[in-house]
């Protein structure tokens, strides 16, 4: 059985640690300390990392690791610190015991990359797509990233999405100044603030559920485009406005 930890770095980052015991990967390392931690309590050997994308937050651990454990470091961006190894569209990675497939999902930067773990229903989406929102654009266009979301919304909707951040609560926030009649988003803020409060995670969290509540994720809906009075309006455009309003927010 495929184990997947969650594990906390810098103030609001998450590495993901997935293992069935005798193969560990990391997920993300913006810093080492949490994942040797994680080896030395485990008695686990790391043999690769990948990284979403090239953003220090994400892979700032990475040359640390790779000395202290010999791993390997994959990714979507020649630019991620120690890469050994370019992946594109649905690469196979060797050596893993479990499929794991590779989603090209350019937006945030022009190198992202998510990872889709079909044994266990459970995506790595970094910085492309949070819970109740999405990353921001800093190298792509919002129709790449548009597009890149189109890509995680065909999964099987019980999917579990595993985000870079722990954002949720201030999406949440900006869905519900979006929609402050919608009975659903406030439900869910309230649902997201209860676990902070407690201070617990919000991940993972259910892709069926982000369609219901994630407003980047129903930009088709005239419900939402009335509420922007932008009912004429093509997705992407709805898209666009609602990241700039967010970007401001």
């Amino acid at each position: 059985m495929v184990e997947i930890t969650l594990l906390q770095a810098h103030d609001d980052n998450y590495v993901y640690m997935i293992s069935d015991g005798d193969t560990t990967i990391a997920i993300d390392p913006g810093e080492a300390e949490p994942v040797l931690a994680y080896l030395e309590q485990h008695g686990r050997s790391l043999s690769l990392i990948l990284n979403t994308h090239m953003h220090q937050d994400h892979c700032g651990g990475n040359l640390t690791l790779k000395r202290l454990t010999g791993c390997h470091i994959a990714g979507g961006d020649e630019r991620i610190v120690g890469v050994d190894r370019l992946l594109q569209e649905d690469s196979i990675l060797p050596g893993l015991p479990w499929p794991l497939q590779v989603l090209h999902t350019p937006g945030h930067t022009r190198g992202d990359c998510c990872y889709y773990l079909p044994q266990s229903e459970a995506l790595f989406c970094g910085d492309t797509l949070f819970s109740g929102g999405c990353g921001r654009v800093f190298e792509g266009t919002m129709e790449q990233l548009y597009h890149s979301l189109q890509k995680i919304t065909a999964l099987p909707e019980t999917t579990r999405l595993y985000c870079g951040h722990e954002y949720t609560e201030d999406n949440y926030r900006f869905a519900a100044s979006i929609e402050p009649s919608s009975a659903i988003v406030h439900d869910k803020l309230s649902r997201v603030h209860y676990l902070r409060n407690h201070g617990k995670p919000t991940l993972p969290v259910s892709l069926a559920e982000e369609l219901l509540c994630n407003p980047f994720l129903r930009c088709e809906e005239k419900v939402l485009q009335q509420a922007l009075k932008m009912e004429q309006a093509s997705a992407v455009e709805v898209f666009s406005n609602l990241r700039h309003r967010k970007n401001r927010f």
